[in-house]
């Protein structure tokens, strides 16, 4: 494990980095000297004479002192004040010059406070001393050296770690990247190919020569180097993040999900971060929303503090109908982030969406009016509060409770909210339409006719309701300017053509525009029953039914559709298929003038029914 994560920061960057490795503190010029005396409690020359004292003694008495100052050295380095740190081992090392690993501290406190140069004589001293065979000291003396740009000192110190040492990993990985960073590819190449051998099994190797060709532009070459270091070792996942980038970059999206799918499945490697967090993103670009769910899942259980994954992962528990878990998982992530508008949002359409209206209502209340979602949860609130009102109109409450709130609070989001002005409008006149109420429903939308989000569908909703007003010339004229504006709008062309049928007018016209509007919409139920109605009025039985049929598979759920359906049966002296759709359009309609409608065909139906009618 450690080597993996060694390897994982050093894999960050692929161009030498003078001194990268060492821990220099970049803002020791701007601090304030602080004399260790006065920080130890002395005056600085009673220090200095101490320490001169205890120095010249030698013995017990130096290395009681020296043991006071580390205490107090290495206590400054731990609160980041190099420069203190550095002072006190200075005085350590004066007490115990021949003590190598005080020496090696002093140099570290040195390069943190910049000053290489003491820092490199230091370090020589040291590893002269171990007779160049400390590989740690040797790595920090070759990246003073790179530092203090002598990069054939850095290069021959790393050489001489690699000869002597076992395990010289981070020796040869360095060197082989200043090789690099001079375009000395052979070179580079060469050594790695030699460090390989004495480690075979070391995957880390032909993973920085698959970097080296990547950063050269060789991708080919590269791969084939990600896919010798990912077989070398299944658990190494740079190779694997390398591999799957690769493929990401080339837009072969499923061969990426394959490398990080294989990855996951080896042994030990299922709860890899970094490549979860690949696959989960992968998996959320390709939208496969069935397919990520268990990684994300994992991805999530390992990092709690991932808001924005718990978020998305709600989101595809609600799209899979597993509301439940999604709702805990947005009252989760609301008890981090409270104001949050959009988990607000989303756990307030979750409620919507489950029947739970109360609730979402109050939580599309919550959301404040900075909020961009703040329009719409005004809308969906509109929506719900003018459900309830109708259900009370239903039950016979002409002016009910229901209704007062309804309309109180789409007309004070009206003045609130500007933008959504016209949406609120429409769920008004919807309301009207309704409940009968044709001219209160006009007079709501020609408030708004002006608006800058009154669009050509808008007026065609206006024209429908001015129809069923009684209107008609009107509604014609309104719908009309539209298709002179755009010929091929399909559903201006099938209104237009539609009211001409039912006043029995023009009905070659009627034909021209339904046909036209059937052409540009064949998927349209509604446009097809219109085609159906044309040929039952003209006494074309067959033709009706058969595009009332076609009517019917697009839209089951409309009275007029499955009413019309049964009337064309009715016609085709079909009785039992038209009492079928009959008596399944009386179930559909809501409206007491539709169920009366209904009965009244119904009946006809049934006077003619004969106990052995032939149906299709």
């Amino acid at each position: 494990m450690m080597r993996l994560l060694k390897i994982s920061v050093l894999a960050t960057t692929f161009s030498f980095v003078a001194c990268s490795q060492l821990p220099i503190d970049n803002h020791f010029s701007v601090k304030k000297m602080i004399d260790p005396a006065t920080e130890l409690g002395f005056k600085s020359d009673d220090l200095k004479e101490m320490v001169s004292k205890a120095s010249s003694q030698g013995g017990k008495s130096a290395e009681f002192l020296a043991t006071e100052l580390f205490i107090k050295a290495n206590d400054a380095s731990i609160r980041g004040d190099y420069q203190t740190a550095t002072q006190i081992f200075k005085y350590v090392v004066e007490l115990q010059p021949k003590d190598n690993y005080l020496k090696r501290k002093l140099s570290i406190e040195l390069i943190r406070i910049g000053e290489l140069k003491e820092a490199e004589k230091i370090l020589e001293s040291v590893f002269s001393d171990s007779k160049e065979k400390d590989d740690t000291i040797g790595l920090i003396l070759a990246g003073v050296y790179a530092a203090l740009e002598k990069p054939e000192l850095a290069r021959s110190t790393y050489q001489k770690i690699i000869n002597t040492s076992t395990d010289a990993e981070e020796a040869c990985l360095f060197l082989a990247k200043s090789f690099s960073a001079e375009k000395k590819y052979v070179e580079a190449h060469a050594l790695l190919a030699k460090c390989e051998k004495k480690s075979k099994e070391d995957p880390v190797y032909a993973f920085y020569r698959g970097k080296i060709e990547y950063d050269r532009g060789h991708k080919s070459q590269a791969k084939k180097f990600f896919e010798k270091s990912l077989k070398m070792d299944h658990s190494y996942s740079q190779a694997a993040l390398a591999l799957g980038a690769f493929y990401e970059e080339s837009e072969d999206l499923k061969s990426a999900v394959k490398v990080y799918k294989t990855f996951l499945a080896s042994e030990g490697n299922s709860t890899s971060t970094p490549v979860l967090s690949r696959l989960v993103t992968v998996l959320f670009t390709m939208e496969d929303n069935v397919g990520v769910v268990p990684y994300a899942e994992t991805l999530s259980s390992i990092d709690n503090t991932d808001l924005n994954l718990k978020v998305r992962l709600g989101l595809l528990y609600s799209d899979s109908g597993r509301y439940e878990e999604a709702t805990n998982l947005f009252k989760e992530v609301l008890t981090v982030v409270p104001e949050s508008d959009k988990v607000i949002y989303y756990l307030g359409a979750l409620n919507q969406q489950t029947n739970h209206f109360p609730e979402a209502i109050e939580l599309f209340k919550r959301i404040p009016t900075s909020s961009a979602l703040y329009g719409d949860a005004g809308v969906q609130v509109g929506q719900m509060l003018g459900t309830f009102a109708r259900e009370e109109y239903v039950q016979g409450k002409k002016q009910g409770e229901a209704q007062k709130r309804f309309l109180s609070f789409t007309s004070e989001r009206i003045k609130d909210h500007e933008e959504s002005t016209v949406e609120l409008k429409i769920l008004q006149a919807s309301f009207f339409e309704d409940t009968f109420q044709y001219k209160t429903a006009i007079q709501t939308m020609n408030e708004v006719k002006n608006h800058k989000n009154f669009t050509e569908s808008h007026s065609y909703y206006l024209a429908s309701i001015m129809e069923k007003d009684g209107q008609f010339l009107e509604a014609r004229k309104m719908v009309q300017l539209i298709v002179d504006k755009d010929p091929n709008n399909a559903h201006a062309l099938n209104f237009l053509g539609y009211s001409y049928l039912e006043k029995n007018e023009r009905l070659d016209l009627a034909f021209s525009y339904i046909s036209k509007a059937v052409k540009l919409r064949p998927e349209d139920g509604y446009i097809r029953d219109s085609l159906a109605w044309y040929f039952f009025q003209t006494g074309k039985y067959k033709e009706a039914l058969t595009e009332a049929k076609k009517a019917f598979e697009l839209v089951k759920s409309d009275v007029i559709i499955t009413k019309h359906l049964g009337m064309i049966y009715q016609r085709l002296n079909y009785f039992d298929k038209a009492h079928e759709y009959l008596t399944e359009a009386l179930n559909q309609a809501r409206v007491e003038a539709d169920k009366e409608d209904v009965l009244k065909i119904l009946n006809d139906v049934e006077k003619n029914r004969m106990p052995a009618s032939e149906s299709k």
